[in-house]
């Protein structure tokens, strides 16, 4: 009888620790920003973004904004002023999974025209409280994020004028 019970726990006990599968529900209607389009700089674009496993999508607002420059702190070496671009991120949906997943969050870069900008750590512009962890995103609440960019103090280099931010999908631009 022992025996029995055992074999008959056993694959119940398996199956409730077996990994979920792929999701496949429900997301509100959104269409992303299309690929190589270009905004202003305080313009808002829509970018979808999904975890690697299981593919469960969370749907952005991203807005980059206008920069601020400060003087280089004496640890950013050979930089005379840094260039900070805040992002806000609003995650306005997020998709409805029986897990917290961690999404893939998009590339941002500093840029100038088309060329590749100088890139700072973004932690001098300030603390970031973007995070990609399901668990710890709220619908409609906004993120912040930062793209640095730096002049130089012997050479400036190319500074960053604007931003472009590359996802699975499109690579968008803000000047």
């Amino acid at each position: 009888m022992k025996i029995r019970a055992t074999a008959v726990l056993l694959p119940l006990a398996l199956a409730a620790c077996a990994a979920p599968s792929e999701f496949d529900g429900e997301m509100p209607q959104f269409t992303p920003s299309r690929d190589g389009a270009t905004f202003r700089l305080g313009q808002t674009a829509k970018v979808v973004t999904e975890d690697v496993r299981y593919h469960v999508p969370v749907q952005w607002e991203v807005t980059v904004d206008s920069p601020t420059t400060a003087r280089a702190p004496r640890s950013a070496e050979h930089a005379k002023t840094l260039v900070c671009f805040p992002v806000a991120f609003t995650p306005v949906a997020i998709g409805d999974f029986s897990r917290d997943v961690t999404v893939a969050l998009p590339e941002l870069v500093p840029i100038d025209g088309s060329l590749a900008a100088n890139t700072a750590d973004p932690g001098y512009c300030g603390e970031p409280t973007l995070t990609g962890y399901t668990g710890d995103l709220r619908e409609n609440d906004t993120y912040t994020s930062y793209v640095a960019s730096w002049a130089g103090s012997a050479d400036p280099g190319i500074v960053g004028t604007g931003v472009e931010l590359h996802s699975h999908d499109a690579t968008l631009t803000w000047k």
